[in-house]
């Protein structure tokens, strides 16, 4: 608990920040640690080395000291660069351990000692493994990640109520409530986003789900408001929240959409365009040269779908015989009539498309070509 209180009232701990040399993000844990080498100060390697295993993770931002840069990596920006597709494809998904074993790593080799991947990845690997089997019933229980889940607003009252001093919410009470959720948001409103679950998915995120709140952003702002006027003894006004934040992606959604539509008439039949490669590479042969921009996949287009903003477009080069993925279960639902919900695809199924093929797409899975 006290941790907590440290991370809402902003005590966190001032370390030197990265000489930022290298900003390019690492393929693997091996190149990990060598551009952190590079990038760190000699009092932070000295900090590092001279940090317990279990609370190396406060060095970093944001749990608990300043140090961005590997945060900067893993971000939600950043979900499908290498060193996240890396450490995922090795079993680790969760934030706070990715960031954790590079850490660890890094420590090794700062004091000589061998790096080695299979051990340092295993104990973690064996923790997400046991939190696999609980997230199949993770919209409904009490607790994940041996954490207390509050199943509404009244009850996330009783848990923040638990966690902090009276003098915390003394001083929570002084401030205005857009100041006080300026200063929680980033610090204990991330500590609920990603403990209570609700990125993830929990009972909490399905309550607010239920009320047509989707963003874990928006979640945790009505649940910071709701408890400042909870404790200065106000009315919360739940509705009126979630009427704003209707309103509000109501509006970002129209936005959006004449937003695509000004891009999608920047394509004009005829036009040849590079393929994004959105749905992931057939090879890693295929992902070193898009990355090394020694061949892309090209096409023209053929026709294009003013209503669906999609584009026909007749394949000319993937740059092997393989040919580019277009569609990937990988992430799609179905609805199970059974059980009454949407459930995720079990069965991965991938469709590919090959030279001299014509194909719908939609529009921002190419780019124009720069003449």
């Amino acid at each position: 608990m006290r941790t907590l209180r440290l991370i809402f009232i902003g005590l966190i701990l001032t370390f030197q920040f990265c000489n930022a040399q290298d900003k390019s993000v690492p393929k693997n844990l091996k190149q990990a640690v060598k551009f952190l080498q590079a990038d760190c100060t000699d009092s932070l390697k000295t900090l590092i080395k001279n940090t317990n295993d279990d609370k190396l993770l406060n060095i970093s931002y944001p749990w608990g000291g300043e140090y961005k840069t590997i945060f900067n990596w893993l971000s939600n920006d950043n979900e499908d660069v290498k060193i996240n597709k890396y450490l995922k494809a090795n079993g680790i998904t969760y934030n706070p351990h990715q960031e954790e074993i590079i850490l660890l790593a890094f420590k090794l080799q700062l004091l000589g000692k061998t790096v080695n991947e299979k051990q340092i990845l295993k104990p973690y690997q064996n923790i997400e493994s046991k939190w696999a089997k609980e997230d199949e019933v993770r919209l409904t229980a009490d607790s994940l990640r041996g954490i207390y889940i509050p199943k509404d607003l009244a009850d996330c009252f009783k848990q923040i109520d638990e966690f902090w001093a009276d003098s915390t919410k003394k001083q929570v009470k002084s401030w205005a409530e857009d100041q006080f959720v300026g200063k929680a948001h980033l610090g204990f409103g991330m500590w609920m986003r990603n403990n209570w679950q609700l990125w993830g998915g929990s009972r909490l995120s399905k309550y607010f789900n239920e009320m047509y709140i989707t963003n874990p952003e928006d979640m945790s702002g009505i649940i910071l408001i709701s408890y400042h006027r909870y404790l200065c003894g106000q009315d919360i006004k739940l509705n009126e929240q979630i009427k704003f934040y209707q309103n509000y992606w109501s509006i970002a959604k129209a936005k959006d959409s004449l937003s695509k539509v000004k891009d999608f008439k920047e394509y004009n039949i005829g036009d040849t365009v590079i393929y994004r490669y959105k749905l992931d590479f057939v090879s890693k042969e295929q992902e070193d040269k898009a990355d090394k921009d020694t061949c892309h996949a090209k096409g023209i287009i053929v026709d294009k779908d003013e209503n669906k903003l999609f584009l026909k477009v007749m394949i000319t080069e993937t740059c092997d015989t393989k040919g580019i993925i277009i569609y990937d279960s990988k992430n799609s639902f179905v609805f199970d009539k059974n059980l009454k919900k949407l459930v995720k695809i079990k069965k991965r199924s991938i469709i590919k498309a090959h030279k001299n093929d014509a194909k719908w797409f939609n529009y921002d899975y190419w780019e124009p070509k720069d003449n």
